[in-house]
């Protein structure tokens, strides 16, 4: 007989949606280890009217384990839902309506149990207007659900239609924001060539030979192994879904996308996320003269690096999101695995209802908790679900960095990121634009 005395403080991920529907809160929905989903909401402190706090809603035990989770707002809705993958082979959609237990309304079977690499439920992806979702696995699989609403206003969830690739694993998944046209979903992934298919054991598969594809002395044949990042797009009309277009990325592109604001509000796209950089790329962009671009057609821009931090080795970043301020207007927060966190802005020309994305610009923003998963509410609050140290909420006191705070463009090329960050200790909160407000310890 096993007893647990407390429940397991650590986050799998976290989400920021308005769950309950009271009073038009924020709330962030947490997947603790453990199968344990909680909804805390972001309220002043009973002890101190000038202080903000997390304070917890309502907790739903699953008896599982949870991989990952998406918020969703179907049309008309004033509610989010929230749908997590799970290792029981079956998506679900929760509903946490005035925060009481969490109401399962949909619970899809769609393979077998266990977490495995070819059953989906390791990425969840929303289209931002709640009209479908994409649940995919690490390797091969990926399946689009459509949801819409009956009669009498219920959320009905459709069969699902297989948007399969042979071959092909899957880093990263998300939805991209382009409006009320088609659903078009966006994954990293790289295609790996079967050991049968290869013609002799001297056949070159380094990144080398990726990205030397116009080599024409080549003295044996190669195999073109490259990362991509592919559209997926859903026809409503023909209730399909096609590789729209793919576009190859830097190898060291790691497991982060985050989708930019669409349609009437920006310029659509994705970041991408990788080793010392980051960029910015959609169907149709123009590189900016970096030699990075010869691998991506894509805008990029180097991440301020330590002064002490040793040229030989990158620096990966692990964390990644875009908050949405209003029409026009957005950032995104990016942190690595040291710790440090980055503001990035695009710098947006706007035409004839459109935008159009001429640069990007990244400024240092302070030293975090390494984390598992950031969240931005409208208020100006951060939370981080750490990894390993107790997970916080923080308070933005200042966002235009450009002129404080060690910043690099994309007009900058790798090679001359010196005189950054003067020091490679963290740095005290205390000297940041960030204001620690709530701190949630973590119980293993």
């Amino acid at each position: 007989l096993d007893l647990t005395l407390k429940p397991a403080g650590a986050i799998i991920c976290s989400v920021i949606g308005e769950f309950t529907g009271i009073g038009g809160r924020q709330e962030i929905a947490a997947l603790k280890a453990g199968g344990c989903i909680e909804i805390y909401a972001i309220a002043s402190s009973t002890s101190d009217t000038t202080s903000t706090e997390l304070k917890l809603v309502t907790r739903m035990e699953t008896n599982s384990i949870l991989r990952s989770a998406v918020t969703v707002r179907s049309g008309g809705s004033k509610r989010d839902l929230l749908v997590v993958g799970a290792d029981g082979g079956c998506v679900s959609v929760l509903d946490f309506e005035g925060g009481k237990q969490g109401k399962v309304l949909h619970c899809p079977a769609f393979g077998k149990t266990g977490c495995r690499r070819g059953t989906p439920g390791q990425y969840l992806a929303a289209d931002p207007k709640g009209r479908a979702i994409m649940i995919g696995a690490i390797e091969k699989r990926k399946l689009v659900y459509v949801l819409n609403r009956d009669g009498e206003g219920n959320v009905t969830i459709a069969s699902p239609l297989e948007a399969h690739k042979s071959n092909t694993i899957t880093f990263s998944l998300v939805g991209l924001d382009n409006g009320y046209d088609n659903p078009i979903f966006a994954a990293l992934e790289l295609t790996y060539i079967d050991y049968d298919q290869i013609e002799n054991e001297n056949d070159d598969l380094s990144d080398s030979a990726a990205s030397d594809d116009n080599n024409a002395h080549a003295s044996t044949p190669t195999h073109s192994v490259q990362k991509q990042l592919a559209y997926y797009e859903l026809d409503l009309g023909l209730n399909h879904v096609s590789r729209r277009w793919s576009t190859a990325v830097h190898r060291s592109a790691c497991i982060l996308l985050a989708a930019v604001p669409g349609g009437s509000d920006g310029p659509g796209g994705v970041f991408v996320a990788g080793e010392d950089w980051i960029e910015y790329v959609h169907e149709g962009s123009d590189g900016d003269g970096d030699s990075h671009a010869a691998v991506s057609n894509a805008i990029i821009a180097p991440l301020p690096r330590r002064k002490l931090h040793s040229d030989s080795k990158g620096v990966m970043i692990t964390a990644l999101t875009v908050h949405r301020q209003k029409k026009g207007k957005f950032f995104a927060v990016c942190q690595t695995e040291l710790g440090d966190a980055y503001k990035v802005s695009l710098d947006l020309q706007k035409g004839d209802g459109t935008y159009s994305v001429t640069g990007i610009t990244v400024s240092l923003l302070d030293t975090l908790p390494v984390a598992n998963s950031l969240n931005i509410t409208k208020l100006g609050m951060l939370f981080v679900a750490a990894e390993f140290s107790n997970h916080a909420l923080f308070q933005f006191e200042r966002i235009d960095l450009a002129d404080v705070a060690p910043t690099t463009k994309s007009s900058q090329v790798r090679e001359v990121m010196d005189a950054l960050v003067s020091s490679s200790s963290s740095r005290p909160l205390v000297n940041s634009y960030l204001k620690a407000y709530s701190v949630m310890y973590t119980a293993i």
